[in-house]
C-alpha cells in the first residue's frame, strides 16, 4: 500500500512540474525546431547563390571562348557585384584577364587581377569568405592567389613595368614556383642582369621534376646565356 501511494505522489509530482515549466519547455522546444528549420533553409539559400554564380561563371565561360570581351566583362562585372562571397568571383576575373589580354587591353586585365590579388591584404574578407564557404562545405581556392600575381606580373612586364612585376613574383607562390623564378628570370634578363637571370633559371630548373616538359626550355635559356658570356669573353 506504502508503495501505491508513493508512486502516485511521484505521479502528481512530475504533473505539478509539468504545469509550472510547460512554458519554458515549449518555448525551448519551439526555438529548437526554429532553428533546425531556419539552418535548414539558409543552407539551401547558399546553396542556390552559390549554382547562379556558377551559371554566371559558366557563361563568361563561353564569351570568353567566343572572344566576346564586352560580354564577358558584363558577366564578370556581375559576379563581383552580387557574388563576390564565391569563388567564382576571383575565377571570373582570371578569366576576364585573360580575354582583356588577347583583346590588348592590358590595364584593364592589370586592374582585374589586382582586385584578386588583393585579397591578401583583407584577411576580414577572406575569413568571412572562408567561414562561408566552409559552412557550405566548399574550400576557397587559395592557389588563385599566387596565380594572379603571377598573370599580374606578365602584364605589369609587359606594360614595361620591370619593377612592379618584380614585387609582385616576392610572394608565395606555391605551385607556380618555377615558373615564378622563371619569369623573374627573362624580366632581369631584359633588365640587363644576366647574372641574376643565371640564378633565376636555376632555381626554376631545380624545382621541376626530371621528366617536366619545361625543363628543355629553361636549359636553352641557360646556354644562351652561357653562350653570351663565352661570346663576351
Amino acid at each position: 500500500m506504502t508503495d501505491h501511494y508513493d508512486e502516485e505522489a511521484q505521479v502528481e509530482q512530475l504533473r505539478q512540474w509539468l504545469r509550472d515549466n510547460w512554458f519554458p519547455l515549449a518555448s525551448g522546444l519551439a526555438l529548437g525546431l526554429a532553428a533546425i528549420f531556419g539552418w535548414q533553409a539558409w543552407g539551401q539559400l547558399q546553396d542556390n547563390h552559390a549554382g547562379a554564380a556558377s551559371h554566371v561563371f559558366e557563361d563568361l565561360g563561353k564569351a570568353a571562348a567566343e572572344n566576346k570581351y564586352d560580354d564577358a566583362k558584363a558577366m564578370a562585372d556581375r559576379l563581383v557585384k552580387d557574388f563576390s562571397d564565391t569563388p567564382y568571383a576571383a575565377a571570373g576575373a582570371l578569366k576576364l584577364a585573360e580575354v582583356a589580354v588577347l583583346n590588348n587591353k592590358l590595364d584593364d586585365a592589370a586592374t582585374r587581377l589586382q582586385w584578386v590579388v588583393s585579397f591578401e591584404q583583407n584577411p576580414g574578407f577572406m575569413a568571412r569568405v572562408g567561414a562561408t564557404l566552409r559552412l557550405r562545405n566548399q574550400a576557397y581556392d587559395v592557389g588563385l592567389l599566387p596565380l594572379a600575381r603571377l598573370r599580374l606580373a606578365q602584364v605589369l612586364w609587359q606594360q614595361n613595368k620591370a619593377d612592379e612585376a618584380l614585387k609582385q613574383l616576392d610572394g608565395e607562390a606555391g605551385t607556380y614556383a618555377p615558373l615564378y623564378a622563371e619569369l623573374r628570370g627573362d624580366i632581369k634578363l631584359s633588365q640587363g642582369d644576366s647574372s641574376a637571370a643565371r640564378g633565376a633559371y636555376q632555381q626554376a630548373l631545380q624545382s621541376l621534376s626530371p621528366d617536366d616538359v619545361g625543363r628543355d626550355g629553361l636549359q636553352r635559356k641557360l646556354d644562351d646565356l652561357a653562350g653570351a658570356a663565352a661570346v663576351k669573353s
